[in-house]
């Protein structure tokens, strides 16, 4: 079956407010491991002493139990404590119907992000940052811009403000849409 319509941020908003429930605690100590454990038996998979699997076989035998994690448990959305759920199709219109690539960044700091494939001999792109860690206001700026004058690092994957003129950015606030203009400010200007 050809699926026509990408899914987009709306429709896993749409998703997440209208999913299953389930407790965080379900999700990360029963629902998770659970399947993990049943897809690991399925699948016949073990990894012995090897961290990344080389063999062909067992490549292709973790990448189905993924396939299957992913149908029959979907994301957990920690905002509204449902499950998102997608349907094969739309995987598998994901997987066959990439980006080819698209450019993060501008000017001298631009770079163009491409699909790779396996033994790919481009240089991945490198992202460095704090990704999401909590930051104080007052060190926001230096730790970014650490992070910008390193050579080999490509892209930032920024921390989040703890406060904003010295209030805590509260969803739903003012001051959370304050904290998110002022971190894209205060990376671009580190950048």
């Amino acid at each position: 079956m050809t699926f026509t319509k990408s899914v987009t941020c709306f429709d896993f908003y749409d998703r997440a407010q209208n999913g299953e429930k389930c407790t965080q605690d379900d999700w990360d100590l029963m629902t998770i491991p659970m399947k993990a454990m049943e897809l690991k038996q399925k699948y016949n998979l073990d990894f012995g002493t090897e961290f990344v699997p080389t063999d062909k076989d067992q490549m292709e035998r973790l990448f189905k139990a993924g396939f299957d994690m992913l149908i029959e448990c979907g994301i957990y959305c920690t905002d509204t404590k449902r499950i998102v759920k997608y349907t094969e199709d739309e995987l598998w219109d994901a997987i066959n119907n990439p980006m080819p690539a698209f450019q993060l960044g501008t000017g001298r700091d631009a770079v163009q992000m491409k699909k790779r494939s396996v033994g790919d001999k481009r240089k991945p792109i490198v992202q460095g940052g704090p990704t999401g860690s909590p930051i104080s206001e007052d060190m926001f700026s230096a730790i970014h811009m650490s992070y910008a004058l390193e050579k080999e690092v490509d892209t930032i994957v920024n921390g989040v403000m703890m406060t904003v003129r010295g209030k805590p950015p509260i969803p739903g606030s003012p001051y959370e849409v304050l904290a998110a203009k002022s971190e894209t400010r205060i990376i671009k200007n580190a950048a």
